[in-house]
């Protein structure tokens, strides 16, 4: 069994100073974003990050930001989709909510990848 998954990722859609937007990259690439503007809403883009700036991204001064890595702009290239250093591994969880490697409870950062 494979219990190494590749985590989601927080983010923030800024244009210039304002934050539009704060949102998730879901381990399987799609993203989810909760507008923060007046007219509040939730989209999904199952085609991920390139879709969201390819639509909302207003030339050079709309930015992702990651919650814990730089900063992407949309002039930048993409993440590299290899696993970040800042990365932390998690065993699953066994089925009583406990590390499925050591017992103790999840999440458990004391047993590593």
């Amino acid at each position: 069994m494979n219990t190494l998954q590749r985590q989601a990722r927080l983010f923030h859609l800024v244009h210039r100073t304002t934050t539009l937007a704060e949102g998730v990259e879901w381990s399987d690439g799609a993203v989810t974003v909760r507008w923060r503007v007046p007219r509040r809403g939730t989209s999904t883009w199952d085609d991920g990050v390139d879709a969201l700036l390819d639509t909302h991204g207003t030339g050079d001064s709309t930015e992702l930001h990651w919650s814990t890595g730089p900063t992407l702009s949309r002039r930048a290239a993409a993440p590299d989709r290899t696993a970040p250093t800042t990365t932390v591994w998690l065993p699953v969880p066994a089925p009583d909510g406990r590390c499925s490697r050591c017992g103790k409870l999840w999440p458990c950062f004391s047993c590593g990848p």
